[in-house]
């Protein structure tokens, strides 16, 4: 899941029953997955359009910077807002398949800017193939320095 969701009474009615079925009276497997499915259905479709909606923004700005990399931070709702990472400075990504540690200095304090230098630092390292911004974690006993993890 990308987002959270809303599920109408109805909808949640009907997995509780459906669940209580399975577990009580016998409800064969299948027949209950398919009603839960059904009951679902709503959830799927608000999820579904969360993720493209991100997934257009997420576009719209490495096309606006000309960036290289793939954003995949899905739980990112906009990119202008500001990351988590108040004290961060700079980027680290020596997981790749190149032969040094790259750093680059973050130039802002939006998921923008996350973004920009993440694909500086993955154009600096050579590494063409792990290309898929996952996730960013602090490094231990370096203030201000944020690691890039990646993905192909």
């Amino acid at each position: 899941m990308y987002c959270d969701v809303t599920v109408t009474k109805d909808e949640f009615k009907a997995i509780h029953n459906t669940l209580w079925e399975l577990q009580y009276q016998g409800l064969d497997g299948a027949t209950g997955a398919e009603r839960i499915r059904e009951a679902l259905k709503s959830a799927y479709e608000q999820d579904n359009a969360d993720f493209d909606r991100k997934h257009r923004e997420y576009q719209h700005w490495q096309q606006h910077y000309g960036l290289r990399s793939t954003w995949s931070l899905y739980q990112v709702n906009h990119m202008t807002t500001c990351h988590p990472y108040k004290d961060a400075t700079h980027v680290v990504y020596d997981e790749h398949w190149g032969d040094k540690e790259v750093v680059v200095p973050i130039e802002g304090k939006d998921w923008n800017a996350l973004y920009r230098a993440s694909d500086a630092a993955i154009r600096e390292s050579g590494d063409g193939h792990h290309c898929f911004i996952e996730s960013f974690s602090l490094i231990e006993g370096r203030p201000g320095y944020l690691q890039l993890h990646t993905g192909s």
